[in-house]
């Protein structure tokens, strides 16, 4: 996959000039907490031009429907410890028509993890989300490899962006769930588990911990958490 993104990458730029059409820069958006890892000041040595922006959700927009989520290979597998991973993916499917995660291996040490939770974490998202998933070698090849992409799918003429995508319609049900999941410690099912004991979000969100903890798979640690979470005072970064 690789060889075939960076062989277009680098036969679409002859072939515009060969047809004397007028060349445009390549735009992609990059999250501004993407800049300590070096590639968007690789992709701008490359020609394209990187916006950075706060993004709400993925790391990389390759055009507005087009989004790439990164994760280190030590990343990914932290993010199902802390079940991070399953809010993303809801996030990403709902608000981009093509959701890709991209996963780069990297040197630093990972939490031991069960093949079989990886293997799971795999499919939920390739198979239930149907998400694309597009594994790197390091750092570089994730340029090359964003930067192939951009030439495959960009068109020559400069295309704007907004910073908030348009969210794909969802069910009242998808939506209550996909609230509830982004609350960290909750996943899918218990999710659906919260909506079925107290029928309603506002039910949820105003349950005591001793009520949280009458649904299955919810402790006194984990209903404390929800509840004090809920309950913070807000305080702008």
């Amino acid at each position: 996959m690789g060889t075939f993104l960076r062989q277009i990458a680098e036969d679409q730029p002859m072939m515009a000039s060969e047809m004397g059409q007028p060349t445009t820069p390549l735009i992609i958006i990059a999250d501004q907490r993407e800049r300590a890892s070096g590639i968007p000041r690789a992709l701008s040595e490359k020609g394209l031009e990187v916006r950075m922006q706060r993004l709400e959700v993925g790391d990389y927009l390759l055009t507005p429907k087009i989004a790439v989520e990164r994760k280190t290979t030590a990343d990914f597998i932290q993010s199902i410890f802390d079940k991070r991973l399953f809010a993303q993916v809801g996030a990403l499917r709902m608000s981009f028509p093509c959701p890709i995660l991209l996963i780069e291996k990297c040197d630093t040490p990972s939490r031991e993890i069960h093949p079989s939770a990886v293997r799971g974490a795999m499919l939920y998202v390739a198979l239930l989300n149907r998400i694309p998933i597009i594994h790197t070698e390091n750092a570089a090849d994730t340029v090359e490899t964003l930067f192939a992409m951009a030439q495959l799918v960009h068109r020559e003429t400069a295309q704007e962006f907004s910073l908030h995508s348009k969210r794909r319609s969802l069910s009242p049900q998808k939506t209550q769930r996909y609230i509830l999941e982004t609350i960290p410690g909750i996943g899918p099912h218990l999710a659906k588990a919260l909506l079925q004991q107290f029928g309603n979000l506002q039910a949820v969100f105003n349950a005591a911990p001793d009520d949280l903890m009458e649904v299955p798979g919810i402790g006194r640690s984990r209903a404390e958490k929800i509840r004090t979470l809920l309950q913070r005072d807000y305080r702008s970064i």
